[in-house]
């Protein structure tokens, strides 16, 4: 003999009523992790759309090859004249102990970006750099 029998499956709301509560501020912190990120996206290193544009990426290349000579020479004395050479402007340039601080003028497609960088030589080199008015 068959039996048959109705089943009614019942949804448990209990676990999926709260998830928003999680997810909206998640959501809410991306925004705003995604709007301090595109105020320069060159210096947090992520040149790419949806934070960056095309001057941001020209820009992005034009830092690269500065932390590429100031990376290949020896002295940092001679990082300015280097820089200047490959056709970025430098405003100011000063050199310490194992530090050297400049100020660089780049052209891009939108006008001129000005950025202030730092050359730290104390163990190997590290260039951090940051978007500044010109």
């Amino acid at each position: 003999m068959q039996r048959l029998a109705l089943v009614v499956r019942r949804v448990d709301r209990g676990r999926g009523r709260h998830r928003w509560l999680l997810a909206v501020p998640a959501v809410l912190l991306l925004v705003l992790a995604a709007r301090v990120v595109s105020t320069d996206p060159v210096g947090y290193g992520v040149p790419f759309w949806p934070f960056a544009n095309g001057s941001d990426r020209v820009e992005y290349r034009v830092m690269d090859e500065v932390t590429t000579i100031a990376r290949a020479l020896r002295h940092l004395d001679a990082v300015p004249s280097a820089v200047a050479a490959e056709g970025v402007e430098v405003l100011e340039a000063r050199t310490g102990v194992d530090t050297m601080w400049m100020r660089v003028r780049l052209h891009v497609p939108d006008g001129t970006r000005c950025r202030e960088v730092t050359v730290l030589g104390d163990t190997g080199v590290r260039v951090n750099s940051r978007r500044v008015d010109c």
